[in-house]
């Protein structure tokens, strides 16, 4: 009898022990991702994360970094996931939105979902998780093509809290009226406290857009963009156009949230050293397992593109027309020359454009800033100038402002000329070694902020903006 006791007690104290070592296992596998190794040993061979199907993967030794892409089996929502020893973790959420019209839907949207939602019924709990979080970013951006939430913190609960927020608010807001005409807009007396005094349109994007096109620089830009992709996505403000604003319904405007505010379409981008196993979990617990039938996305693929342009044939000229500034000297015309390039620019490619942008562009010693501004033609490069990718058909633009109306000609003869003279002669090979120096040493110097630019970086190089 005493010796069935011992072997008894025994084989619970092994149980115990075994039951303590598989804790220790799993404490170990959920821990914070320590180093590049640590993320190679954990997600380099791996296919599955829960239920998530690993769809790609990519080493990034320069920034001892792994990249994976994820896919989620049961909705088709994409996880792009950056796995690198650092704390101060980053989460986005983001949704190709597609304007079919200068009404600024998608950026009243922005606005209006983050006013309460499902399991955050109080009016704005962004703002009130502002003054409550650890975060050291939170934000919410809408481009021309795609809108996207982002937030960074170096505290765990704070991570788990935002991402909480950030997709009820994105998946199951109230979108009231009132939010609507608060954010969007509405008629009422220019001074509510007089039922006497005129009415006017007022909402928070429609005074924000207003503000925005009374500058001449966003003026030239947005009217710049327009031209240029005549007759595509481009060609809408999807920020807003003032006169347009008034047309948005508030029906509409949850239509849209239903067509484009799904699973499906759905990208999830996350940084940092926290376990991804935890992070995947917390998203099909705060999302995707909440079953909505408006999550039977109406949008195809093609709604979900931006729709792109023909080329062109042959140059187009377009003139545009703004309120002159008493208060600036008589000479306030901009002028750009603009090249659409090609749509399927890979992502070296673009880089090579980088360089050529530093080569042309960015220094004193370059040729367009002697052409134009050393030679006292211009005071200053117009606002467009340089290599834009923020749209699918990246475009490259060389243009000056402060000029008299009657210079524009001769300053498109230097801008051409210019070109011609660079592409004819021997790019000085010690420029190109100097700048990728300049990369390389940068490379050296982690910024605090360096998921959000990591994960910006990739929303602006994969077009159609979020699609791997």
């Amino acid at each position: 009898m005493l010796i069935q006791r011992l072997l008894k007690q025994q084989r619970k104290v092994t149980a115990t022990v075994s039951h303590v070592q598989q804790l220790h296992v799993v404490s170990r596998a959920l821990s914070r991702v320590s180093s590049f190794e640590d993320a190679k040993r954990r997600y380099e061979h791996v296919n599955e994360i829960g239920n998530f199907s690993v769809v790609g993967r990519k080493a990034v030794p320069e920034f001892e970094m792994l990249s994976l892409e994820l896919e989620h089996k049961h909705t088709g929502a994409k996880v792009f996931h950056l796995a690198r020893a650092d704390d101060n973790n980053t989460f986005a959420v983001g949704f190709p939105t597609i304007p079919s019209d200068s009404s600024g839907v998608p950026h009243i949207l922005e606005h209006t979902v983050l006013c309460g939602s499902e399991r955050y019924p109080c009016r704005d709990p962004f703002f009130k998780m502002l003054n409550r979080s650890l975060s050291n970013f939170m934000n919410a951006m809408t481009a021309s093509d795609f809108t996207v939430y982002p937030f960074s913190t170096t505290n765990a609960q704070d991570y788990k809290n935002l991402m909480n927020v950030y997709t009820d608010a994105v998946f199951f807001p109230k979108l009231s009226e009132f939010d609507f005409l608060q954010e969007g807009w509405r008629l009422e007396n220019e001074d509510v406290t007089n039922k006497d005094s005129p009415i006017v349109f007022k909402g928070v994007v429609y005074n924000e857009m207003k503000g925005a096109f009374s500058s001449i620089d966003m003026l030239f830009l947005q009217r710049g963009q327009q031209l240029l992709h005549t007759n595509t996505t481009y060609s809408h403000v999807s920020g807003g156009e003032p006169n347009d604003i008034p047309s948005l319904t508030w029906e509409n405007l949850k239509k849209f949230h239903s067509k484009f505010y799904n699973f499906s379409n759905a990208r999830f981008l996350t940084y940092g050293d926290l376990p991804l196993e935890e992070t995947l979990q917390q998203i099909e617990k705060s999302a995707l397992n909440r079953t909505k039938s408006t999550f039977t996305s109406s949008a195809t693929k093609e709604d979900t593109e931006p729709v792109v342009g023909d080329v062109w044939p042959s140059p187009r000229r377009a003139r545009i027309s703004c309120v002159f500034d008493p208060n600036e000297s008589s000479k306030q015309t901009s002028m750009s020359v603009k090249f659409l390039l090609h749509q399927s620019l890979d992502s070296y490619t673009r880089f090579c454009w980088n360089i050529l942008e530093t080569l042309l562009l960015s220094t004193e010693a370059s040729p367009f800033y002697k052409a134009l501004i050393d030679s006292k033609l211009a005071p200053s490069f117009s606002a467009d100038t340089g290599f834009d990718q923020s749209t699918a058909v990246p475009v490259m633009s060389f243009g000056v402002k402060g000029i008299d109306e009657s210079d524009c000609e001769h300053v498109k003869d230097v801008i051409l000329n210019t070109l011609k003279t660079f592409a004819s002669e021997p790019v000085d090979e010690n420029r190109v070694s100097s700048i990728l120096h300049q990369m390389k040493l940068s490379q050296h110097v982690i910024p605090s902020d360096f998921g959000l630019r990591a994960l910006k970086y990739h929303v602006n190089m994969e077009s159609y903006r979020f699609s791997f």
